[in-house]
C-alpha cells in the first residue's frame, strides 16, 4: 500500500467520524428537545451525561487531524478538507452543548405554555432538518445541498421572532419563568441551526476553494 493511498484511508475516515460527531449531536438536539416539549426529566438527563462522548471524539479527531497536518503536509484540496474538518468539528461540539443547554431548561420548573411549546416544536422541526442535511452535504460532498442550507435557516429566523412577539405578550404570575425559558431554549436552537448553515458554508468552501464562504461563516 503506498503512503498517498494510507493518506487517502486517512481522510476518508476522519470524513466519516466528523460525521458521526454530527450524528451524535444530532441527536441529543432530538434527545433535549423531546425533553423540553414532552417535560421528560429522564431523558433531558440523558442527554446532559451523553455530552462527554460528544466532547471525547471531538478531542480525538482534533488530534488527528492535526497530526496528519504535520505528518503529511497537504496542499489544496486536501488542506482544505483538513481545516475544514477542524471547523466542522467544533460546529458539531458547539450543537452539543446546546442541546445540553436546552436538555437543562428541560429539568428545571417552569410554566410550559402550548402556543410558546408549538413555536420551539417549529423550529426544533427546520434545526433538525438542516442538521441532517448539513451532514448529508458534508459526507456527499454535495455543493447545491450546502449552498441551500442559509436561504432555508430564515424560516426558523422567521419562527423565532414569533416566538419572542408572543413572549412579549404574556403576563401574569407565571409569565416571567415561561419569558425566561422559552427565549431561551428559542435562541439554542436558532444557534444551532446557524451551525448546521456554518457546516454549509464549509462544505462550499472545501468544495470550491471561494473564501467569500468563510466571511459568511464568520460573520
Amino acid at each position: 500500500m503506498t503512503t498517498r493511498v494510507s493518506f487517502e484511508e486517512a481522510l476518508g475516515a476522519l470524513r466519516a467520524d466528523v460525521d458521526w460527531l454530527g450524528a451524535l449531536a444530532e441527536e441529543a438536539v432530538r434527545g433535549a428537545v423531546s425533553a423540553l416539549l414532552g417535560d421528560d426529566f429522564l431523558k433531558a438527563e440523558l442527554v446532559v451525561a451523553g455530552d462527554d462522548q460528544i466532547d471525547s471524539l471531538f478531542v480525538a479527531l482534533e488530534e488527528r487531524a492535526y497530526i496528519l497536518m504535520a505528518q503529511q503536509a497537504p496542499v489544496a484540496t486536501d488542506l482544505r478538507f483538513l481545516v475544514s474538518s477542524l471547523r466542522v468539528m467544533a460546529d458539531h461540539e458547539r450543537t452539543g452543548d446546546l442541546a445540553v443547554s436546552i436538555a437543562k431548561l428541560a429539568m428545571q420548573d417552569w410554566t410550559r405554555e402550548s402556543t410558546s411549546l408549538i413555536l420551539l416544536g417549529q423550529m426544533a422541526d427546520i434545526a433538525v432538518a438542516l442538521l441532517e442535511d448539513a451532514r448529508r452535504a458534508w459526507r456527499e460532498k454535495d455543493l447545491e445541498l450546502a449552498a441551500s442550507l442559509e436561504h432555508r435557516d430564515d424560516a426558523l429566523d422567521a419562527c423565532f421572532r414569533r416566538l419572542i412577539a408572543h413572549l412579549l405578550a404574556q403576563h401574569g404570575p407565571d409569565a416571567s419563568g415561561l419569558v425566561l425559558h422559552a427565549h431561551l431554549a428559542g435562541r439554542s436552537l436558532e444557534r444551532i441551526a446557524d451551525h448546521a448553515v456554518a457546516v454549509g458554508d464549509r462544505v462550499v468552501y472545501m468544495i470550491t476553494g471561494d473564501p467569500s464562504y468563510l466571511a459568511a461563516e464568520i460573520s
